[in-house]
């Protein structure tokens, strides 16, 4: 009988928390090599960035999605699978978890944000995109790290939530993810390059802008699903950020709309009178 219950215990110890619990975000099916971590470890780290991913982004359900480990990766692609599965691929040889999580929740950012209405920078604000994505990432990197403290995907993988911390703030305290004094006044600065290169100087103003976002993200925590209504609105000849930030809000619901409406009031002096409107309501 004890030498059952230490195979009961060991295999608890192995088995993810969630196993009989369905997908709230996606259903993920894991595929390629993944150096010396195994495809079932990968999948629970995943399973697991989507359970805090789910928490904060509405009833949004993307259905099947494909996740490979490719050297061209990370890149969300904008071809399907033969199901019409969203393809994603990864970059990432090992059991480095902190930047699984990080490239995943980047890349499930651009499904959420409609990455594939607006393909190749048509809009010239795909930098933009670029960087909600970057803090994105970050965020559910942190959320991550408080969830693994108490509720791991196996018990023995709590002590590693520290290090999921300690990657996001590494990030953060790289030099040129520092706040830019005036926003506004970066972004008149930097326009042309951003819209004309969504990963202008190897991503460092997107994660400049980034670094504002998430700040953004961490005041408005339950109206992460304002992402869900991004890239929504009609191509027209006007391509300025006003328009398409003005376009995210008057497709955003309701509730939503304060996330939306504060990105709209810092980036920009002259914000659309709907986000005056908004900004005033509150």
């Amino acid at each position: 009988m004890l030498a059952i219950c230490r195979i009961l215990i060991f295999l608890a110890l192995l088995t993810p928390a969630w196993t009989a619990a369905a997908e709230p975000l996606s259903t993920l099916q894991v595929e390629s090599e993944w150096g010396n971590a195994n495809r079932t470890d990968v999948k629970a780290v995943l399973d697991s960035a989507s359970q805090v991913i789910a928490e904060h982004v509405g009833d949004r359900f993307l259905g099947d999605v494909i996740i490979r480990n490719d050297a061209k990766g990370p890149i969300a692609l904008y071809e399907r699978g033969p199901k019409g599965e969203y393809i994603v691929l990864l970059d990432v040889k090992g059991r480095y978890w902190a930047q699984l999580v990080y490239q995943f929740s980047h890349e499930i950012c651009h499904l959420l944000t409609n990455y594939d209405l607006a393909p190749n920078n048509v809009t010239r604000q795909q930098w933009f995109e670029e960087s909600l994505c970057e803090a994105f990432s970050l965020f559910v990197l942190k959320a991550m790290a408080r969830r693994w403290e108490v509720d791991a995907p196996y018990p023995n993988w709590a002590s590693y939530a520290v290090e999921l911390e300690r990657y996001a703030q590494g990030m953060l305290r790289q030099v040129h993810r520092g706040y830019a004094k005036n926003l506004s006044q970066w972004y008149q600065q930097h326009k042309r390059v951003l819209e004309s290169n969504p990963y202008a100087q190897e991503r460092r103003l997107n994660e400049k802008f980034a670094t504002h976002l998430l700040k953004l993200m961490q005041r408005h925590p339950k109206q992460w699903a304002a992402l869900n209504y991004l890239n929504l609105g009609e191509h027209t000849e006007d391509r300025s950020l006003n328009r398409y930030l003005n376009d995210w809000y008057l497709n955003t619901p309701t509730k939503y709309k304060p996330f939306v409406a504060d990105i709209q009031h810092a980036v920009s002096d002259n914000a659309y009178k709907a986000t005056k409107h908004s900004m005033n309501a509150r």
